[in-house]
């Protein structure tokens, strides 16, 4: 049974079942905590990708394998600029002292969040990290008055949109342009997500 408890100051304290209790602390980044901020490895294989197709009146995708799986390793953005600003957030999961996940979001001008970097350690995925940073951000937001988180993946990405899809976030579109000119990514699709918050 999964069950989590807001806590003051954007923590959680967030328990897995009686048979493999997990106490993930959600902390929202400070100066003092900055040699933690993009700490997580960002390698994976690259072993399918997803289709974006019409369904109905909007968009899912289908998961086609890549004929030859390769290793991606993307390079950490400079996300300590975001540190004490007001608009914006980062939070860091972590098990124990052992940093587990973080998530970026920043108010846009839309006056939506946009949602970025959300990672989890590869020895720790499929046991709720995601869904608790996700879970914090829509607290966040809401905070702030906003109702709407935006996210982007690319078609490589096919964890993070199976999490963003079972999250309850909608495709708004693709862009098969937008990757071109970046080395490593150019025949990727971005993939632009949507969650409308109550």
């Amino acid at each position: 049974m999964l069950t989590s408890t807001f806590l003051p100051g954007f923590a959680y304290h967030m328990s897995v079942d009686n048979m493999t209790e997990l106490d993930i602390r959600i902390v929202r980044a400070t100066p003092e905590l900055a040699q933690y901020v993009d700490g997580l490895r960002s390698n994976y294989i690259v072993n399918a990708r997803v289709k974006v197709s019409a369904c109905g009146d909007g968009l899912d995708f289908d998961v086609d394998s890549v004929e030859h799986p390769y290793e991606k390793v993307e390079d950490s953005h400079p996300d300590l600029a975001y540190i004490g600003r007001e608009d914006a957030v980062i939070f860091l999961a972590f098990v124990g002292d052992q940093l587990v996940g973080q998530v970026c979001a920043q108010e846009d001008r839309n006056h939506m969040v946009r949602v970025w970097e959300l990672r989890v350690e590869h020895g720790h995925r499929h046991r709720g990290i995601a869904t608790t940073l996700m879970n914090t951000v829509r607290e966040w937001a809401l905070a702030r008055g906003l109702h709407w988180l935006r996210a982007e993946t690319q078609d490589i990405h096919v964890t993070a949109c199976m999490f963003y899809r079972d999250y309850g976030f909608t495709i708004g579109g693709i862009d098969r342009l937008y990757m071109c000119a970046t080395p490593g990514s150019e025949d990727e699709i971005a993939i632009a997500w949507y969650l409308e918050l109550p």
